[in-house]
């Protein structure tokens, strides 16, 4: 008796199991087709911030950023240096800076020049040209600033919202870029690895970010707060020779 009361405790058990089990078989699938699209679209919503921050949290980040903020608070301040003769550099306009270009020779177009900033997912063609039209077609070098890897300051000027991420070729995530990180522009079959030393905001007809210099540098320069054009957002970095490739 003893072994058929238990028998029965078994089967009913047993039967009951089977029943969950079915069920979970059939309601995690229809959970998955209901809030698939759902997940979906909250992740593509949020890509942009959930890729950069993966990509922008590293132990040789947070040490750079540390490094560089140290090196930033050491260093004088434009004013600092240059007193009230700073106004005079800010005077024009970028437009006034380029009305005597002529011709241009297309050698970065040739080399099919590239500029990637892995910590924002930043990969696009480097163009040449006369006016800043050529933005529309990707990364603008400015006509009057030197080639990437020479001395001097060489000047990249892009569309903040012409595309959005994930599209790669686009400055939308510029004001995301930190001290220390890496700005590397390929060339035929060299490389030129820059750190990033300093990020400002300046009015739209500074021209002082145009300006060049005795360092091997490149400036980035874009439109900022997002959404407007009301001023400019420039990204400075210095030639990392250790990393450069000859």
């Amino acid at each position: 008796m003893a072994k058929s009361s238990s028998l029965f405790v078994y089967l009913v058990e047993y039967t009951c199991m089977k029943k969950t089990i079915r069920n979970y078989l059939i309601t995690i699938p229809l959970l998955l087709v209901v809030l698939g699209p759902i997940i979906f679209l909250f992740l593509y919503a949020n890509y942009n911030e959930t890729v950069g921050t993966i990509k922008r949290v590293n132990a040789k980040r947070i040490s750079y950023d540390i490094f560089f903020s140290f090196l930033t608070e050491l260093s004088p301040t434009k004013e600092q240096v240059l007193g009230d003769q700073s106004i005079l550099i800010e005077e024009g306009s970028i437009e006034e800076y380029i009305a005597d270009i002529e011709e241009i020779d297309p050698i970065l177009e040739e080399l099919n020049t590239k500029l990637l900033i892995d910590s924002i997912s930043v990969e696009g063609d480097i163009f040449q040209g006369k006016d800043s039209k050529t933005m529309d077609k990707g990364f603008w070098h400015f006509p009057t600033s030197v080639y990437p890897g020479q001395q001097g300051n060489s000047v990249i000027i892009a569309h903040r919202y012409l595309h959005v991420p994930p599209a790669k070729d686009t400055f939308f995530n510029l004001d995301k870029v930190r001290k220390g990180d890496s700005i590397v522009v390929m060339q035929g079959n060299k490389s030129y690895t820059y750190i990033v030393s300093e990020v400002k905001v300046v009015e739209k007809n500074d021209i002082s970010v145009l300006q060049d210099s005795t360092e091997h540098q490149i400036t980035l320069i874009t439109c900022t707060p997002l959404w407007t054009s009301h001023q400019r957002l420039a990204v400075v970095a210095k030639l990392d020779k250790l990393y450069q490739k000859t």
